[in-house]
C-alpha cells in the first residue's frame, strides 16, 4: 500500500478528472474534495472514488462542465438546479450564495438538486464555519441509493442521509458533525471491501436480516442493508434520516424515497446562519472555547485515553498525514493508473519527483474560491 504526499495525489486527481473530460476548475475542485477527504481520514469520500466518477462521466450520469442554475431566489435563500453536474461543484456554489444572503438577513437556506454525488458534507459547513457562521448541511439521494434498513426492517428503504454541523472557534479547528444516518455511510463499507477486512459488528444484515461482517453479503446478490445509527436505539438514527429525506429531499425538489428505482441525484439543504447578528462573534468563540476545555476535562472512562469533540480527530489526522502520507489501498492505486494510462497522462505524474506539480492545482481551487 503506497503513501503519497498530499500535493502529489492531488496533481494526480486533478489530471485524471481533467482527463475525463472535466474542465480544469471543475477538476481541481473536485479533486481538492476528494483528497482532503483522504487527509482528514475519511478515505471512503476520497479517492477511490475516481474510477466511480470517471465511469459516471463516460456512461453520461453526470455532466462534468455543467454548473448550477437558480430556479428561484429571495432575500433569505434560493432553488438551485445542479444540472447534472458535480455535486462538490454545485454545492460550493450553493454555500457561497446560502452565505451571501446570510450576510444580509441573518439566516439563509438554499437547496439543490439534480446533482451527483456531493461528497463530505462537512467540506461545506466549514466554509460557513470558517467565515464567522455556523453551517448547517443535509442531503438526501433524490429518492435513489437506497441502502439503509428502517428500525425493525431487513430491506432497503431509505439512503444514508447525512448532515454536518460546524461551528466557528477561532481555535485550531472548528468543530464540525458530519455523520450518516446509518451505521455507517456506504463508502466506508466499500472501503472495508477493498481491503479484504471484515465490517464492524453491527453495521450490516445480510438480505435476510441476519447481521454479518461480510461486506459481500451487503452488495450480494442477494443484497443485504445498511442498519441505522444507533444499534439497539436505532429508532433515533432512522428517525432522523426520515426527516432529512423530507428536508433535503422533498424541499429541494429532488423527491424523496419511495417504490421507483431512480438513479442517485441529491438533494441537498444549505443553511448558513451569521452569528454576528445574533450575538458578539468574540463572546460566541470564547464560549465555544470554553465548551470544548470543559468536555476535554472530563476524565477518561476505562478503555479511552481522552474525551474527544467533533471534528478534534480529523484535525489531528490531517497533521499526520501531512507529515507521513496519505495511504492508498492497492487496489485504488491500480485503478487510478489504469486511468492515467486511459487518458495517456504522463506516466512520470506518479513519480515523487514531480510533486511541485501540486501547486497549479491548488491555485486553481484558491481561485474559483475567491
Amino acid at each position: 500500500m503506497p503513501r503519497l504526499e498530499h500535493g502529489r495525489l492531488l496533481t494526480i486527481a486533478t489530471a485524471i478528472l481533467e482527463g475525463a473530460g472535466a474542465p480544469r476548475t471543475h477538476a481541481a475542485i473536485v479533486a481538492d474534495h476528494l483528497v482532503t477527504s483522504n487527509l482528514q481520514g475519511h478515505d471512503s469520500h476520497g479517492i477511490l472514488r475516481l474510477s466511480q466518477y470517471c465511469e459516471a462521466i463516460e456512461q453520461k450520469e453526470v455532466d462534468p462542465r455543467a454548473r448550477p442554475t437558480v430556479r428561484k431566489e429571495s432575500v433569505a435563500g434560493a432553488v438551485l438546479d445542479g444540472q447534472r453536474g458535480f455535486g462538490q461543484v454545485a454545492a460550493r456554489e450553493a454555500m457561497v450564495l446560502a452565505m451571501e444572503r446570510a450576510r444580509l438577513v441573518g439566516v439563509s437556506a438554499v437547496t439543490l438538486s439534480n446533482c451527483y454525488h456531493s461528497g463530505r458534507l462537512s467540506a461545506y459547513s466549514l466554509m460557513a464555519s470558517q467565515a464567522g457562521m455556523i453551517g448547517v448541511v443535509m442531503v438526501n439521494a433524490g429518492g435513489g441509493g437506497q441502502s439503509v434498513a428502517p428500525f425493525g426492517g431487513l430491506a432497503r428503504r431509505l439512503a444514508t442521509n447525512p448532515i454536518a454541523i460546524a461551528v466557528p472557534s477561532g481555535g485550531d479547528y472548528d468543530p464540525v458533525l458530519d455523520v450518516a444516518t446509518s451505521m455507517a455511510p456506504e463508502g466506508k463499507i466499500r472501503d472495508y471491501f477493498r481491503r479484504g477486512e471484515p465490517v464492524p459488528d453491527g453495521w450490516i444484515v445480510d438480505a435476510h436480516g441476519f447481521p454479518t461482517r461480510h461486506a459481500k453479503d451487503f452488495y450480494g446478490p442477494p443484497a443485504g442493508a445498511l442498519l441505522p445509527w444507533g444499534g439497539p436505539v436505532g429508532h433515533k438514527g432512522y428517525g432522523l434520516a426520515l426527516m432529512i429525506d423530507v428536508m433535503a429531499g422533498a424541499l429541494s425538489g429532488a423527491g424523496c424515497c419511495g417504490p421507483a428505482q431512480v438513479p442517485p441525484r441529491d438533494g441537498v439543504l444549505l443553511l448558513a446562519i451569521d452569528v454576528e447578528q445574533y450575538t458578539d462573534s468574540e463572546w460566541f468563540r470564547a464560549q465555544v472555547v470554553q465548551l470544548i476545555d470543559h468536555v476535554k476535562s472530563c476524565p477518561p472512562a476505562p478503555g479511552y485515553e481522552e474525551v474527544f469533540v467533533p471534528g478534534e480527530l480529523e484535525h489531528r489526522e490531517a497533521q499526520k498525514r501531512r507529515r507521513t502520507g496519505i495511504p492508498v489501498d492497492d487496489t485504488t492505486w491500480e485503478e487510478m493508473h489504469s486511468l492515467a494510462r486511459r487518458f495517456r497522462l504522463p506516466p512520470e505524474m506518479f513519480d515523487a519527483a514531480h510533486d511541485g506539480w501540486a501547486s497549479a492545482a491548488a491555485q486553481i481551487v484558491d481561485h474559483a474560491s475567491t
